[in-house]
């Protein structure tokens, strides 16, 4: 059983239609079996997956820099808390809670009636928070810290930062550590 497809030509033999012309149908039959030029071949296919993926990555590698990002802020926002909230302690009561480099969690329970609100102890990553009293240029202040996504301490603080490791560091209030 052969299989008829209709082909549209014009008077002048040529395909597609022109003004002026005459269109001429003719019919060509297609035997079972034969090969037919419809469709992709898997190479087409393959160009069209590859550009996909690489799209997708690109859009996945955004998003997760974009949740950093907004990790980071929470970061920032619970130390400018968590800062406001040992100032106050040390405009109440004319000193800093004592001890050296600790866990908020440590002096939590004295900047509570001080700060008024809950005080944050983690940051972005859910990382504790560190809280260490320092002296700078012989005046007492304190240091608050975040080791950042990797929740490990870079050692020094350089007031640089370099990506989401990086720790971010406030002193008395200020940052002297972070992207912003």
């Amino acid at each position: 059983m052969a299989l008829v497809s209709w082909n549209i030509f014009c008077s002048d033999g040529g395909p597609g239609f022109h003004w002026g012309g005459r269109i001429v149908l003719k019919t060509a039959s297609v035997e079972p079996g034969a090969r037919r030029e419809d469709g992709f071949t898997i190479v087409e296919l393959m160009v069209v997956v590859v550009f996909i993926g690489i799209i997708a990555c690109i859009a996945i590698n955004t998003a997760f820099y974009a949740f950093d990002a907004s990790r980071l802020g929470m970061t920032v926002g619970n130390m400018r808390g968590l800062a406001d909230a040992i100032t106050r302690y040390q405009s109440d009561s004319s000193s800093l809670p004592g001890g050296g480099l600790q866990p908020v969690s440590a002096i939590a329970p004295l900047l509570r009636p001080a700060g008024g609100r809950v005080i944050p102890m983690t940051d972005g990553w859910d990382h504790d928070l560190y809280y260490e009293p320092y002296t700078s240029g012989g005046v007492a202040t304190f240091r608050v810290y975040s080791y950042g996504k990797d929740g490990a301490s870079d050692g020094i603080v350089t007031g640089n930062w370099v990506d989401f490791y990086t720790d971010v560091v406030v002193e008395g209030g200020s940052f002297i550590q972070t992207k912003w």
